[in-house]
C-alpha cells in the first residue's frame, strides 16, 4: 500500500511538472524567446505532455526558434495524436491527405480523421464523410458518409448541411426524402452557402419537397449568383418567365438594397422598364435586377 501511495504521488508530480513546463514554454513564446520556448516544451513533451508535443511540432513545422524540419514535426504530432490530442490528429490527417511532412496517404488521413471524428470534432466528421463519399482511403460507403455528414451538420458545419441535403434529395446512403433535403438546404442557404442556395432554388423551381414557387426559386438563385455561382445565374432565366412583370411609371426611379430610402441605390430604371416581381411588403416591391444578377427593392407606388 505504501508503494502505491508513493507511485500515485510521483505520477501527480510528473503531471504538475509537465503542465508547468508547458506554461513556461507559452510564456517564453509570448515574449518572442522561441528557442527557450522549444527548450521548455521539449522537456515536458519528453515526459508525455500532449500539448507540449503539439507546440513543439508546430515550431519544427514553421521553423521558429529552430531549423524547419517537417519529419521532426510529424514525429511530435504523431506522439500527441496517439495520446488523443485533437489538433494533432487533425494536423496528421491534413498532412497525410496533402503529403505535407509525410507521404501522402488517404488511408492514414481517414484513420486520423476518424479518431478525431469519434471525439466529436465537427470538421473531422465532415472530412471523413467526404472520404467515404469518394472512396479515398476507405471503402466507398454512402451510408457511412451520410452518418458523418449528419453529425457534422448538427454541429453547424455548413458544407456538410448542403451535402447531406444532396444525399437526401437523391437517396444516396439514406432513404430519399425531399422534405429533409429541403431542411438541410435551408440551413446552409440561410447561412450563406452559395451551393445550397442554388440547390434550394432548384427545389422550389421543380416543386420537390415544397410547393413549386418560382419567386422563391429566383430569390435563392439570385442570392447564389450574387456570390459568383454561374450555375445559379444560368438557372434564373427559366423561373423568371413565370414571374409577374410590372412597368416603371416615373421617368427615372431608384432600386435600393432594402425597404427604405436610407438604403443604398443599387440600380436606376426608366419609365416603361419591365421588372420581374418577387413580392411586396410595407409599400416596397422586391424585384430582380438582371444587370447585376441580384435582388433589389423599389417603392410600390412607382410601378404600374
Amino acid at each position: 500500500m505504501y508503494w502505491k501511495r508513493v507511485m500515485v504521488g510521483l505520477v501527480g508530480l510528473h503531471a504538475s511538472l509537465s503542465i508547468a513546463g508547458y506554461e513556461q514554454g507559452v510564456d517564453e513564446y509570448q515574449r518572442g524567446n522561441f528557442a527557450s520556448a522549444i527548450y521548455e516544451w521539449r522537456q515536458s513533451a519528453e515526459q508525455g505532455d500532449a500539448d507540449s508535443q503539439f507546440r513543439l511540432a508546430t515550431m519544427y513545422e514553421r521553423g521558429q526558434g529552430t531549423t524547419r524540419n517537417l519529419e521532426e514535426a510529424h514525429k511530435w504530432y504523431q506522439l500527441a495524436a496517439d495520446l488523443g490530442h485533437l489538433p494533432s490528429q487533425m494536423k496528421l490527417a491534413e498532412q497525410s491527405l496533402n503529403g505535407n511532412g509525410a507521404n501522402a496517404s488517404p488511408r492514414t488521413a481517414a484513420h486520423w480523421y476518424k479518431r478525431a471524428a469519434e471525439q466529436g470534432e465537427a470538421q473531422a466528421q465532415f472530412q471523413l464523410a467526404l472520404l467515404y463519399l469518394d472512396g479515398r482511403g476507405v471503402e466507398q460507403d454512402a451510408a457511412e458518409a451520410a452518418r458523418w455528414l449528419e453529425a457534422a451538420a448538427e454541429q453547424d458545419v455548413i458544407p456538410a448541411q448542403n451535402n447531406l441535403g444532396s444525399l437526401y434529395e437523391n437517396g444516396l446512403g439514406v432513404e430519399q426524402d425531399h422534405s429533409t433535403a429541403i431542411r438541410w438546404y435551408q440551413e446552409a442557404a440561410r447561412a450563406g452557402d452559395p451551393y445550397a442556395q442554388n440547390n434550394l432554388g432548384a427545389m422550389y423551381a421543380r416543386g420537390k419537397g415544397v410547393d413549386r414557387n418560382h419567386a422563391w426559386a429566383v430569390f435563392w438563385f439570385a442570392m447564389s449568383a450574387q456570390q459568383g455561382n454561374e450555375v445559379a445565374a444560368s438557372n434564373i432565366a427559366s423561373s423568371l418567365e413565370h414571374l409577374q412583370s410590372r412597368e416603371v411609371k416615373p421617368r427615372v426611379a431608384n432600386i435600393r438594397a432594402g425597404t427604405s430610402t436610407e438604403h443604398d441605390v443599387i440600380s436606376k430604371v426608366q419609365r416603361g422598364d419591365a421588372l420581374h416581381v418577387l413580392g411586396s411588403t410595407d409599400g416596397w416591391t422586391q424585384v430582380y435586377v438582371p444587370q447585376q444578377q441580384r435582388l433589389g427593392w423599389i417603392s410600390s407606388s412607382l410601378l404600374e
